[in-house]
């Protein structure tokens, strides 16, 4: 049990929630997943995160929306034929346990830990923690510790949903250089200025972009920091959206995904760790 008075816990369809309510904010975080769901500074009452309407909440899938964690590669990214294992690795459909909370004047920090970290497709000796502040800004850490004898090389993301009011009307501020375009075959391509959305989007941004602003309706309504990634990955399904079991047909209107993300493949010596940070700050 949570030993702070910020942090209680719910429980529903048979999964495990934190809720985080303190002067600064409010969030929710599942157990299943390590999964953070929402993100409501009290400065503006504006929810940040995006969750499908029609999310598994259940544990029979990953939770569509929120903060999905990708560990220990992102997508198919595994070495193995498309399928053969799960995409985004094998921590999103894990029930997580709460090993530490704290509270502070500033925030409340809660730190989660998966049940293994060693299964098909990734065989070494680590330990990951999740390490979540709710306070005014909403940071998550995904720190990796090699335990073991061997090095060994992995991908990972913090797969964050944006809410915005219209992807129409959204605009991302900050973002430059090249990407691989995933819709086009992974060809390279410039990114573009101004950069809004008008089509399917899967763009893997191939340098370490600190920061990051969504702006919305012309106002700038959000910072997304990155610290520990080699790249940033932007991704809007479109009318695709219809074909994804979880979202409705028009969900890809609402939600815009800016995601810290290391694809480029992070070594760890035994004894080493690394930290993939994001921090969303309201403005």
């Amino acid at each position: 049990m949570p030993s702070v008075n910020s942090v209680t816990v719910s429980e529903n369809n048979g999964l495990t929630f934190l809720e985080i309510n303190n002067k600064s904010a409010s969030a929710r975080v599942s157990l299943f997943g390590g999964h953070v769901l929402s993100y409501i500074p009290k400065a503006d009452n504006q929810e940040r995160l995006w969750v499908s309407p029609h999310a598994y909440l259940n544990g029979e899938r990953p939770i569509r929306g929120g903060i999905p964690v990708c560990w220990p590669w992102f997508s198919e990214s595994h070495g193995h034929e498309k399928g053969a294992l799960p995409a985004h690795g094998f921590l999103r459909t894990q029930v997580w346990k709460l090993i530490h909370s704290q509270e502070t004047d500033e925030g409340t920090t809660v730190e989660l830990a998966p049940n293994f970290t060693r299964a098909e497709g990734f065989e070494y000796d680590c330990n990951v923690r999740l390490v979540i502040y709710v306070g005014l800004t909403l940071e998550v850490s995904l720190i990796t510790e090699n335990t073991g004898v061997v090095p060994f090389t992995y991908n990972c993301a913090l797969h964050t949903y944006f809410h915005v009011n219209h992807i129409n009307t959204t605009l991302l501020k900050g973002i430059e250089g090249d990407y691989e375009d995933k819709v086009d075959s992974m060809s390279i391509k410039s990114t573009p200025s101004p950069y809004n959305i008008s089509g399917e989007t899967d763009r893997i941004h191939l340098k370490a972009i600190e920061s990051v602003i969504i702006e919305v309706d012309g106002v700038d309504t959000t910072e997304v920091n990155s610290r520990g990634n080699d790249s940033l990955v932007v991704w809007n399904p479109w009318q695709g959206a219809a074909s994804i079991s979880d979202m409705d047909a028009f969900g890809y209107k609402h939600m815009i995904c800016v995601e810290s993300t290391i694809t480029q493949g992070k070594s760890l010596k035994p004894g080493e760790q690394h930290a993939l940070t994001q921090t969303v700050v309201p403005i």
